[in-house]
């Protein structure tokens, strides 16, 4: 799965729900327009169309998969994610101040956790910035893009495909320059 274009929503949709409804997974129920409407007022944000198709359609979270969208942590939404690609902040020999401070004004903004996965990696909706759309892994070492690149139907349609055995970093290719 990748990031599918809009022309393809609708149909991405009733693939997925066709496989909700054949594995029986209990959905949240749907969202309105109004509801939805209501949380991007309240954070000043507009959703990725992909993910509100989602919440209008399928339903707003799944037990153990993903947060129902009012439960989810959100980072500033209003402001926007500033990276593009991954970053180990492990790796980074900058001062611990500098890395810090590029945490909180690159990372933990414009993004909302969409499932915690325990030790420290979670999964996050980029909702601003140049990936908008994209789930991201966080892990308490850094942060990437899922390999390859997904977007919230493409994520949820994998999980769907393969359940927790889902392996999103399979394509994953870095250049050894990246880490000098």
């Amino acid at each position: 799965m990748a990031i599918y274009d809009p022309k393809d929503y609708e149909k991405v949709i009733n693939r997925i729900q066709e496989k909700v409804n054949a594995l029986h997974i209990n959905m949240g129920a749907c969202l309105s327009e109004e509801a939805i409407a209501a949380f991007e007022a309240c954070h000043k944000v507009q959703l990725p169309q992909a993910y509100r198709l989602f919440l209008q359609k399928v339903g707003n979270g799944c037990e153990h998969v993903f947060n129902e969208l009012e439960s989810c942590p959100c980072q500033e939404l209003a402001k926007p994610f500033m990276l593009d690609t991954f970053w180990l902040w492990e790796d980074d020999d900058r001062e611990e101040e500098l890395i810090e401070a590029d945490m909180e004004n690159k990372v933990y903004r414009g993004n909302i956790e969409l499932a915690d996965k325990g030790c420290g990696m979670s999964y996050h909706l980029i909702i601003t910035g140049k990936c908008r759309g994209e789930v991201w892994n966080f892990a308490d070492v850094g942060v990437q893009p899922c390999c390859e690149r997904q977007d919230f139907l493409g994520w949820f349609e994998l999980w769907l495909d393969e359940g927790d055995e889902a392996d999103y970093f399979k394509d994953y290719v870095y250049d050894e320059a990246d880490f000098e």
